[in-house]
């Protein structure tokens, strides 16, 4: 926000929007393609002469209720409705909450054989692993309600931290809560802030760093494991799809440290 509203680009991108929308299903023989103006009200719920308004730039900002109503009124896609927002000088709405795996990151997680992997929400719940995160971290897809999530899990759940050696633990508390932060900030959505309100209730070790105020973004890292094996060195990266909601966890060993030869025998 910040910018301020862009109404004339607001109003062409509106009536673009409108052209490329199917026509309902009651429409009958049309001229044109794409919905009437009457349609795309009554679908967002607004009057058609606000709606002409807008379409025409003769009108102030749209609020960000009836910025969210036109989106679905319209079948915006994620990047749309972010665009959307922006033009209308309102925070970009997080993307819509699925517990369903990206096809894309699930495409790329079925062909790693190797190396641990597994795809996950920004909120920490795990949605695919591959064998390789089963054998290490076992399987957190069985996990149901607020222990989904790994932050959760980690400052309530004894059992989530028994594969980092104890002395990395602490360092380990201080950036899953610096994280959760950031993506909670970016959020701003009632699972996000639910799931904190929890865990301050739920661990007084999250609370108090809770109010450290402490923020990072992690693409990358190395850890030290204990896996069933051996110790293990290993790089991990984040990977996206483009969106922030999701993302692929990729483990790599580190080499001349032997670790690739224990994932061998995991």
């Amino acid at each position: 926000m910040g910018g301020g509203v862009d109404g004339q680009q607001l109003a062409d991108f509106l009536r673009a929007r409108r052209a490329d929308a199917g026509p309902s299903a009651t429409a009958g023989v049309r001229r044109v393609s794409g919905l009437r103006r009457e349609e795309v009200a009554e679908l967002a719920g607004i009057s058609v002469d606000y709606y002409t308004r807008l379409e025409q730039n003769r009108t102030s900002r749209p609020s960000a209720q009836v910025v969210a109503a036109l989106a679905a009124a319209l079948g915006m896609t994620e990047t749309q409705r972010a665009h959307l927002a922006r033009l209308a000088d309102h925070p970009v709405p997080p993307p819509p909450r699925t517990l369903e795996a990206d096809p894309a990151l699930l495409r790329v997680l079925e062909q790693l054989d190797a190396v641990p992997a597994h795809v996950m929400t920004d909120l920490g719940e795990t949605l695919a692993q591959n064998r390789l995160s089963v054998a290490l971290f076992g399987d957190a897809t069985l996990h149901t309600g607020l222990e989904r999530s790994t932050y959760y899990r980690w400052f309530t759940d004894p059992a989530a931290r028994k594969v980092f050696p104890e002395d990395i633990r602490e360092r380990e508390s201080r950036t899953r809560v610096a994280e959760l932060r950031a993506t909670v900030v970016r959020r701003s959505d009632a699972a996000a802030h639910d799931l904190v309100d929890r865990l301050r209730r739920d661990s007084a070790e999250f609370a108090a760093l809770w109010d450290a105020h402490e923020v990072i973004t992690r693409t990358s890292d190395r850890k030290r494991l204990d896996g069933p094996t051996g110790p293990l060195e290993l790089y991990y990266q984040f990977l996206t799809a483009g969106t922030s909601d999701q993302l692929l966890l990729v483990f790599t060993p580190v080499d001349g440290t032997g670790t690739a030869e224990l994932l061998a025998h995991l």
